[in-house]
C-alpha cells in the first residue's frame, strides 16, 4: 500500500480539491429529517449522527478527498455515540474517502501504545476506531509519538502533531521566545523535521505532518518554508475567521497534500443558504474550492 502521504496526495489530485469536511455533529443543528427515531435517547441522537454525516460524505464525495470527525461529540452519548464513530469511519472507507481521526491524544508508554492500536490499528489486526491518520498532541516528547510513528512505518498510517493551532489561546505557549531565540513552536517545527526520519515515505511529503492554523497566515507561510516536507492540516477556515487568500499560498505552486478543514461553514450551510442539507453544503464546498484555489 503506498503510504499515507502518497495516498493523499492522490486523493487531493483525483478530485482536485484540498478541502478536509469537519464531522462536528451538533444536536441542535442538524436538520430534523436525520433524526428519524427522534431525540429523546442517546442512541436515537448516535443514529441522528451517523445518518448526517452518511448524506454529507455521499453528497460531497467528488469534491472532499478526506473526512475528520471530532471524537469528543460522539463520546459525549457515550457506549451509542462511539458506535456511530466506528460506523461513520467505515463508511468513509466503502466511499473511499481518507478518515483523520481527530482525537488529540497525548500520554507515554503503554498508554501510548493502546491509543495507537484503537486508532490506527497493530500488525495482525485492525483496531475498533481505525483510520488513516490521527491528530496527536506532541508535547509530552519523542517517547509518547513513537507508537504512531510505528504505524506511519509499518501500517502505512498518517499523523498530524499540533503545532500552531487555530485558537487564540495558542499564543499563550506556541508563540513564547526560549533562550536560543526561537518561539516554541518554531523549536517544534524543527522537531518534526527530524521526527519525519522515524517514518520513511514514499512521496516528496512525510506522512508526519502538522496543525497549523489558517487564523496565523504568516506562522503558516514561516512553516511552509520551515517544514518542507510537512503535510499540513489547516483549521480555522470560515467560521474561525480564515480566509482563501491566508491557505492559497500552500498551493502557488501545485496541488501539494494540505488539507484546508471546514466544519460549521460547510455542514450546516444549509442554516444559512436555506435548501437541503446536502444541497446547500455542495454549493458551499464548491464556493470554498475556488476561494482556496483562487480559481
Amino acid at each position: 500500500m503506498p503510504s499515507f502521504a502518497q495516498r493523499l496526495q492522490n486523493a487531493i489530485e483525483q478530485k482536485q480539491s484540498p478541502i478536509l469536511m469537519g464531522l462536528d455533529p451538533r444536536v441542535d443543528m442538524i436538520p430534523d429529517d436525520c433524526f428519524v427515531r427522534g431525540k429523546e435517547t442517546p442512541e436515537a441522537i448516535a443514529e441522528g449522527f451517523y445518518t448526517f454525516a452518511d448524506r454529507l460524505m455521499t453528497a460531497l464525495i467528488d469534491l472532499v478527498p478526506a473526512v475528520k470527525p471530532q471524537i469528543a461529540f460522539y463520546e459525549a452519548l457515550g457506549i451509542p455515540g462511539l458506535q456511530a464513530y466506528a460506523r461513520i469511519l467505515k463508511r468513509a472507507k466503502e466511499l473511499g474517502i481518507l478518515c483523520i481521526a481527530d482525537i488529540k491524544r497525548g500520554d507515554i508508554g503503554s498508554t501510548s501504545e493502546a491509543y495507537a492500536h484503537a486508532h490506527l490499528g497493530s500488525e495482525n489486526s485492525e483496531g475498533p476506531f481505525e483510520a488513516d491518520a490521527v491528530t496527536i498532541n506532541p508535547w509530552l516528547g519523542a517517547d509518547s509519538l513513537e507508537p504512531y510513528f510505528k504505524r506511519c512505518r509499518e501500517r502505512e498510517k498518517g499523523v498530524y502533531l499540533l503545532l500552531h493551532t487555530s485558537n487564540p489561546g495558542s499564543v499563550d505557549l506556541q508563540e513564547q521566545e526560549l533562550k536560543s531565540g526561537e518561539k516554541l513552536y518554531q523549536k517544534l517545527g524543527n522537531l518534526i523535521n527530524t521526527w519525519q526520519n522515524e517514518a520513511p515515505s514514499d512521496s516528496d511529503y512525510s506522512s508526519i505532518g502538522a496543525v497549523v492554523g489558517a487564523t496565523w497566515p504568516e506562522q503558516l507561510t514561516e512553516l511552509q518554508s520551515r517544514c518542507p516536507k510537512t503535510p499540513f492540516l489547516v483549521p480555522g477556515y470560515g467560521s474561525q475567521g480564515g480566509k482563501g487568500e491566508d491557505v492559497a499560498p500552500l498551493y502557488k505552486n501545485g496541488l501539494h497534500p494540505h488539507l484546508i478543514n471546514a466544519s460549521r461553514s460547510l455542514t450546516y450551510a444549509y442554516t444559512k443558504r436555506g435548501g437541503n442539507l446536502e444541497e446547500a453544503a455542495l454549493e458551499a464546498a464548491h464556493e470554498m474550492k475556488q476561494d482556496i484555489l483562487r480559481t
